[in-house]
């Protein structure tokens, strides 16, 4: 029965480590910002924000081992 037990706690807190982490929760009137995953190793997020005129802009993305990537953003520059 404790080794059951014990073989029940090291699976918990196996799952506890492996789930992503809420590194960043951020929001204000005009801004937001969250970020989850292992800090220093991968994490993946989205943050997005209103323009003077209104306009809202918003960026999805991913940061590993392979850098800084945006997965999808309508923050475009206009030419």
């Amino acid at each position: 029965m404790k080794l059951q037990i014990a073989v029940l706690l090291v699976g918990v807190a196996a799952l506890a480590l492996a789930r992503p982490a809420d590194i960043i929760d951020f929001e204000t009137d005009t801004i937001e910002h969250e970020q989850e995953g292992q800090a220093g190793k991968a994490v993946k997020g989205e943050y997005s924000w209103v323009a003077p005129n209104g306009e809202e802009f918003k960026v999805e993305y991913v940061a590993d081992h392979l850098g800084y990537r945006v997965l999808e953003s309508n923050a475009q520059p206009k030419f």
